[in-house]
């Protein structure tokens, strides 16, 4: 994966966020959905979706489906990817940018990333605008030029994120080993899905990975009296 760097000292990023976590240095010792350092073990959640499991009654992470962004040795950050802002982008978007005509096509529109004050974030589809992701189809991008360029270019996918979550370091590993949360693949079939059917989409991805595990197979079988 390419690194994703967030903490640009440029003039156009008024969108920096006020809470981003520095190292001792003052630089962060890793970027936005790029690949764990070296020195960091525990950055391997970086690029990860987590869903809540139903096993756990929490009202706050109640079918809740996270993109983790982040990982150093001293936080981790993830997006919510299922909780949808109910406004008008185009007008929210140019408050937001401290632009007063920006001619904005897209018809992404925003979700709530968090409780935590966060850059603006571009989760979308267009490969030439990534400032990170995967080779899957899901990218990543925050900084301002590249974020007017989506709203413009209208890629087939495209999520505004505002706020992040965060867990200090080792906590979100507790909770998984807990059972609070289960890993499913960073698809694009699930990161775009529609809200309201991403969290019940993540919970047949996870059931198929356990039952390919189970079977020893990459693949399963159209009939399972097969076996």
């Amino acid at each position: 994966m390419n690194r994703l760097p967030m903490d640009s000292t440029g003039p156009e990023d008024n969108h920096k966020p006020e809470n981003s976590h520095n190292s001792k240095d003052g630089h962060r010792d890793q970027s936005i959905y790029g690949e764990p350092s070296e020195q960091n073990a525990g950055g391997l959640l970086t690029g990860c979706v987590l869903a809540s499991s139903p096993s756990f009654s929490d009202p706050d992470l109640d079918h809740s489906v996270c993109l983790i962004i982040e990982q150093n040795d001293e936080v981790t950050v993830g997006v919510f990817l299922n909780r949808p802002i109910m406004v008008d982008p185009k007008p929210f978007w140019n408050l937001l940018m401290d632009e007063g005509t920006i001619e904005a096509k897209s018809g992404g529109h925003f979700n709530f990333g968090g409780p935590n004050n966060g850059p603006i974030l571009a989760i979308h589809s267009n490969s030439e605008l990534a400032e990170g992701g995967n080779d899957q189809g899901v990218y990543l991008s925050a900084q301002a030029e590249i974020l007017k360029k989506l709203a413009v270019v209208e890629p087939e996918h495209l999520r505004w994120v505002i706020g992040n979550a965060t867990w200090e370091k080792g906590e979100l590993e507790r909770e998984i080993i807990e059972g609070r949360w289960v890993v499913v693949p960073t698809a694009p079939s699930l990161v775009f899905a529609d809200e309201k059917e991403m969290w019940s989409q993540a919970m047949k991805i996870h059931g198929k990975e356990l039952l390919r595990s189970f079977l020893g197979t990459r693949e399963l079988p159209v009939d399972p009296r097969s076996n």
